[in-house]
């Protein structure tokens, strides 16, 4: 095992730089330049936005003092949340033999140096996946989300709201309304061990689809507002499916929505966003589709059905809508689709200060414990400006 012993408990300089740069910065959505990205925000942060009237006169006008300038502004006001971990000397061990062995085929990993980059590696991938998810759905779903697959946990109440509930609470977002089977009301929810969904039209869906409520009302339904099932049996003879969800403590419900977007509706889905999109962003070079990786792979689907060739099966290519990017985002929120520019999507963080450090103690010398801790601190929060110009199915 390599050497553990630590000349003092901070790493600093580079090191740190790039631990907390992978970390924090690591998410597809910000890596790719997904996102507006500002990282000199310091607990609590203001972007101000300036636009002023303007007055068109004929040639025969004359200079007035009557423009005005008005301000408009996105606050962030950070999550700050922590990775910890006590690791025992043999778990150590194990860990470091598995971090040098070979990956894949093409012969070109390069193991991590040391035992301390090996695990800054593999927590910073950790910090990464629940900023990701976070970005979209929230710290409290991308838990949900990724946290059993990924062993994440989270503890305490600080929390980040995701772009996908601060779009649905801005009034000025253009929401896209109940339409087809991508977006239907439910007409009834049983209270059940699997819960029984009735709704208008059931024809479009299949066992293993995913469906997304939001709106809950009636009881505790509301908990389960923005989460999302796997359906488990579709009904033949009434309009109802049945999904993963166990909803006997829930009480009576009484409203709300689902959105389930697959390859037999997704077209509909996209093209329900696109006739809402704002027309003063149409020619924008950075107007884009944002899709989850389940409406990117339902619409790869229905082009290659459509395509009538075996040819399109064999290969991969960048998705478009309508000379639209359509970026596919992993951990985004199932079932949602956002259109509107990159440059009103804000990612905040204070990429070095004491909020953002990295932490590695042995702790033999200070209590004897054949142990070590890790803690990674970081912290990040996101917002959305020009909201009347961003379009929402969700």
């Amino acid at each position: 095992m390599a050497n553990i012993s630590l000349n003092t408990p901070t790493y600093a300089g580079y090191f740190s730089d790039v631990t907390l740069a992978s970390a924090v910065l690591g998410a597809r959505t910000v890596e790719q330049g997904y996102i507006t990205v500002h990282t000199n925000v310091d607990d609590k942060y203001t972007v101000v936005f300036a636009d002023s009237d303007v007055s068109i006169e004929d040639a025969a006008g004359t200079f007035s003092d009557t423009s005005t300038t008005d301000l408009s502004e996105i606050k962030f006001e950070l999550g700050k949340f922590m990775i910890n971990a006590e690791i025992d000397y043999k778990n150590l061990d194990n860990f470091w033999l598995a971090s040098q062995q070979p990956r894949g085929a093409a012969g070109d990993y390069v193991p991590p140096a040391d035992l301390e980059t090996a695990l800054s590696q593999h927590f910073a991938s950790k910090a990464s996946l629940f900023c990701g998810a976070s970005i979209w759905s929230g710290s409290t779903l991308a838990i949900s989300q990724f946290g059993s697959s990924q062993s994440i946990s989270k503890n305490g109440s600080n929390s980040v709201t995701g772009l996908i509930d601060t779009m649905l609470a801005d009034a000025n977002v253009v929401d896209i309304a109940v339409g087809g089977t991508y977006k239907q009301s439910i007409v009834a929810a049983s209270e059940a061990a699997s819960a029984v969904i009735e709704v208008a039209d059931n024809s479009d869906y299949a066992v293993g689809d995913k469906v997304t409520f939001e709106g809950l009302a009636g009881g505790t339904w509301d908990t389960q507002d923005g989460k999302t099932f796997t359906i488990t049996a579709v009904s033949s003879v009434a309009e109802e499916i049945t999904i993963d969800l166990n909803s006997t403590s829930l009480g009576t419900w009484s409203a709300g929505t689902i959105t389930c977007i697959n390859k037999n509706n997704v077209v509909a889905a996209l093209e329900a966003v696109y006739q809402n999109m704002s027309d003063s962003i149409r020619l924008a070079p950075d107007t884009v589709f944002y899709v989850p990786s389940r409406v990117a792979a339902a619409y790869k689907l229905k082009q290659a059905e459509a395509a009538y060739s075996p040819n399109v099966y064999s290969q991969d290519y960048e998705l478009a809508f309508l000379g639209y990017r359509l970026l596919e985002i992993p951990e985004m929120r199932n079932n949602a689709i956002v259109c509107c520019r990159i440059a009103n999507l804000h990612f905040a963080t204070p990429l070095i200060s004491d909020l953002n450090q990295v932490l590695i103690v042995d702790q033999a010398s200070t209590s004897a414990s054949r142990t070590i801790r890790y803690r990674l601190d970081f912290a990040f929060s996101v917002n959305v400006s020009d909201s009347k110009n961003i379009c929402l199915l969700s």
